[in-house]
């Protein structure tokens, strides 16, 4: 991937995590919000979990879409890629 597709790609991303205050995803929120890319920030309730579950790369969460249906999953791998991408 190039840089300009990438950060295209990162535009407008969804990320999602449980509805809770701080946890896994509290650091790609910032990360997101410092590199100042537009996001969706999904909140699941827990009663939800259960059918969004079989759904998500190895049963868990956070996961990342990106614009272009790329799905990245693990809180510090998807860390890292904002990181990168955003020049944090």
């Amino acid at each position: 991937w190039g840089e300009e597709t990438t950060l295209m790609s990162l535009e407008n991303c969804k990320l999602t995590y449980f509805d809770l205050t701080g946890g896994r995803a509290e650091s790609i929120r910032l990360a997101l919000t410092i590199g100042e890319i537009k996001f969706e920030d999904n909140r699941i309730q827990f009663p939800q979990w259960p059918e969004t579950k079989p759904s998500t790369p190895w049963g868990s969460l956070p996961v990342l879409e990106l614009s272009d249906g790329s799905v990245i999953a693990q809180q510090r791998a998807i860390l890292r890629f904002v990181g990168k991408q955003t020049g944090l």
